[in-house]
């Protein structure tokens, strides 16, 4: 209990000082944009790469563990769009808005920092592979969702997150990351520093701004709205993936197991 307790208040702290910060009107809501901006492009690209270099696990390619994920995933985000234009009666585009919001936890904001504070170094791998992977099977089931089957129209999509998937400072992070462990390339030491001055600003920053975006008023009309996307991440996603790992042994590592279900529980 003290562990937990010795992550989680910290952790949630700086959140909620972003909070009272924003409601003393001590920050708006555009430094929270140029905060988010700063962790997003300078601090948590390097932390990300950091934390995947200094792990002990070199063996990235966990293939049953990523299945297994992306299974679930792939059910979330089909029931949760299926659910969506049953009961809310939503086109697909707003219904793959929807199954998206289900299914897509923030792995940036506090899946990775979250992960590596509770687990050590040698979670950067696990959750990197799960941010990379989900982020693939995520958008591609979403275009096809809301291409409404039209074929030039899903390639032209297709085409279009892709090309934002490689300028994205977080997945090239993690891809590099990959590579460097991959095969074994050593790190000068003058980069390495610098790259590990930015990478102590990355947890704080990501959070503080995570406070800040909070103070935000929530309109009355998507309470049910949220109520649902609320039980799909928070409930559903997190039980189906203890069942997955659970129910069916694999020899697939305890810390992996651990990060997917912290994973999955994240808003």
């Amino acid at each position: 209990m003290q562990t937990v307790l010795s992550i989680t208040i910290p952790f949630f702290s700086i959140i909620f000082l972003g909070t009272f910060l924003r409601a003393r009107k001590v920050f708006n809501e555009e430094a929270s944009k140029i905060i988010t901006k700063f962790a997003f492009f300078v601090t948590l690209p390097p932390y990300v790469f950091l934390n995947i270099v200094k792990s002990s696990n070199t063996n990235i390619f966990q293939w049953d563990f990523i299945i297994r994920f992306e299974i679930i995933t792939i059910l979330i985000i089909t029931f949760s769009f299926l659910f969506s234009k049953f009961f809310f009666k939503y086109k697909n585009k707003e219904a793959s808005l929807f199954s998206l919001n289900s299914s897509y936890p923030n792995y940036g904001f506090l899946g990775i920092p979250l992960c590596i504070l509770a687990f050590g170094e040698d979670a950067a791998i696990p959750i990197s592979m799960i941010l990379f992977a989900d982020t693939i099977v995520l958008l591609t089931f979403i275009t096809f969702f809301a291409s409404n089957t039209n074929e030039s129209k899903i390639y032209k999509n297709l085409f279009f997150i892709f090309n934002n998937m490689i300028k994205n400072p977080l997945l090239i992070a993690v891809l590099l990351g990959f590579i460097f462990v991959f095969f074994n390339i050593p790190i000068h030491f003058l980069i390495n520093k610098i790259l590990n001055i930015l990478s102590v600003a990355a947890p704080p920053t990501l959070l503080f701004a995570l406070g800040i975006m909070l103070w935000n008023k929530v309109n009355i009309n998507f309470v049910r709205l949220i109520t649902v996307i609320t039980i799909f991440r928070l409930i559903i996603h997190p039980l189906l993936v203890f069942s997955i790992f659970y129910f069916f042994p694999s020899s697939i590592p305890q810390l992996w197991i651990k990060v997917s279900i912290l994973s999955s529980c994240l808003p």
